[in-house]
């Protein structure tokens, strides 16, 4: 992002950025808190599900819907934050403005797919971070071509120290750069979640950086200046700015390690299991980050942040509030539920809320469209939906005295039990098991399915989407269900009949199947029915998916 800031407005939330000591900091995060609570009867209880919120987001998603007057000339990253947050507003993944934005990143790529004939000026680190991050949460499995050539592009474009930053020529080509950084680490972390192999090294390389260019306050600068030893460095200009982006890098890398020897004690895991220190399985990540030094660097940075903690930041305002929502998510995912400052995104939707154009957008300094999509993806907390599809324990955990299946990569936890999952089955071996009629193999399935990467999950989808329309109509309940997950998950709107049909099934679960798989489907993920929903409930929700459906498809019939 650029680097020229204006100042902040009377709204800012500003505290000192010299106080220092941990009786200060105690202090300051007091006085944050008060500061938020004192601003609590203007911004209520402030949620994405909120309707002042809710509509917010919809006038924000309109203006972006607009015809292309305003895209003219816009960058891959654009693209890419608008795409996105249509994704995670839950627009349909046919919305015209998705299929746009994965036509205009894909045809900048290369047709050779090597990182040396990527146009250096088009694809900035920004941008290549982003379109990794949109690609993979879209559709990993169709852009898999795709997404693989920007992995290899992006670790093409590490400097020698570990960071990203701007190309040869640049007045900072030498140097790492925090901002950009932030979207190359997070663009790794959503390919890793997608199915795609990372390699260790470049990842121990970014953390070892991030770790060499944090000041001694805890905080950091926009261009990192390496030290040469653990003893850390005065950094220039260093801000709250760049202190969230720094410090939500160094944690999306924890939350890639052992969750456990990081930062969760024992209790904290579901009844069922206790920890063991067991390496990692053969082909994961081997990440060799020095794990105190890791911490420390999160305890001095999450000072820095609590110490200066402010909203707006004064520069790039949206842009800021989305790498402020990305660091305490990943902050609470490592470190626990209660380990954020209080009130953060009510303070944050309450100063979004109150800067709305009459339009619809958001404009501070980004541009309209990037301003816009960076206040949705605040409001609707992109990444906690990004962190929810993750169901990872970590390695190295055991089920009371009874150990694991020996294929510990075929398991999984569900309600404090260890289930073993065929996982690695073809899309045949699996139709077969929901055929079987064999109820523990078909609940193993069901788990399976909720569980699989979203690539195999469509590979299923389409190689057998026949069957599994026709399971999801035979009079077992079991493999009803799984056939109904399996068509959620497949991503495919046209078996959204299929899913409406089974909400009047006679079976609760039945039903509660296919309102989860309609949500999934839709990207809908708010709301749904209840587990003792009443038949009106069921009605209601029935009539709302067709009439989403009949949006899609106006010819739609569903006698």
């Amino acid at each position: 992002m650029p680097t020229n800031g204006s100042p902040a407005d009377s709204r800012t939330l500003d505290f000192p950025s010299g106080v220092r000591g941990v009786g200060r900091v105690l202090l300051n995060l007091i006085l944050v808190v008060m500061c938020l609570m004192a601003c609590k009867p203007a911004m209520g209880q402030l949620s994405p599900d909120s309707p002042v919120v809710r509509q917010a987001v919809e006038r924000g998603l309109a203006f972006l819907e607009k015809p292309d007057s305003h895209y003219g000339g816009m960058q891959i990253g654009a693209w890419a934050l608008n795409g996105l947050a249509m994704i995670k507003a839950h627009r349909p993944a046919n919305h015209p403005v998705i299929l746009e934005a994965a036509r205009e990143i894909c045809q900048r790529i290369p047709q050779s797919g090597q990182p040396q004939d990527f146009d250096i000026g088009s694809w900035d680190i920004y941008s290549t971070g982003l379109s990794l991050i949109f690609l993979c949460t879209y559709d990993p499995q169709n852009y898999r071509r795709e997404i693989q050539a920007i992995i290899n592009y992006l670790l093409y474009r590490q400097k020698p120290h570990g960071g990203w930053g701007y190309p040869p020529g640049h007045t900072h080509a030498a140097t790492g750069d925090t901002s950009q950084t932030q979207y190359a680490v997070l663009g790794l972390w959503e390919a890793i979640q997608a199915g795609f192999s990372v390699p260790s090294e470049p990842l121990n390389r970014v953390a070892l950086w991030l770790l060499r260019t944090q000041d001694p306050s805890g905080g950091y600068g926009y261009q990192g200046q390496v030290a040469p030893g653990p003893q850390l460095i005065p950094q220039n200009s260093v801000r709250i700015g760049m202190a969230v982006a720094g410090v939500g890098s160094a944690y999306v890398l924890a939350s890639l390690l052992d969750r456990q020897r990081t930062s969760l004690p024992e209790t904290d895991l579901p009844p069922a299991l206790q920890r063991i220190d067991n390496a990692r399985a053969s082909g994961q990540l081997r990440l060799s980050i020095d794990l105190s030094a890791l911490r420390a660097c999160l305890q001095r940075g999450n000072a820095y942040i609590h110490n200066n903690f402010k909203i707006p930041s004064g520069m790039y305002n949206y842009y800021y509030l989305y790498t402020l929502e990305r660091y305490f998510t990943f902050r609470e995912l490592v470190d626990g539920p209660g380990s954020t400052i209080p009130g953060w995104y009510e303070a944050g939707a309450d100063f979004i809320l109150k800067t709305q154009n009459s339009d619809g957008s958001w404009n501070h300094q980004c541009g309209a469209v990037p301003d816009t999509a960076f206040a949705i993806l605040f409001l609707v907390r992109s990444t906690k939906q990004s962190i929810e599809r993750v169901r990872d324990f970590g390695p190295g955990v055991l089920v009371g005295a009874r150990g694991l299946p020996k294929q510990t990569d075929n398991a999984i936890v569900r309600n404090g039990q260890v289930v073993a999952l065929p996982l690695r089955t073809t899309p045949e071996d699996l139709i077969a098991i929901l055929n079987s009629g064999e109820k523990s193999q078909v609940l193993g399935a069901i788990e399976a399915l909720e569980s699989l990467p979203p690539q195999q999950v469509r590979l299923l989808v389409s190689d057998q989407e026949e069957q599994l329309r026709r399971l999801a109509a035979s009079d077992r309940p079991e493999a009803k269900i799984a056939a109904l997950t399996a068509l959620g998950r497949g991503g495919d709107v046209r078996n959204a009949p299929v899913l409406i049909f089974a909400l009047n099934d006679p079976n609760p679960e039945v039903v509660l199947a296919a309102d989860r798989a309609l949500r999934r489907l839709s990207r809908r993920f708010e709301g749904g029915l209840r587990p003792n929903f009443t038949d009106t409930e069921r009605q209601a929700a029935v009539a709302k998916w067709k009439a989403w459906y009949r949006q899609i498809d106006p010819t739609a019939s569903f006698d």
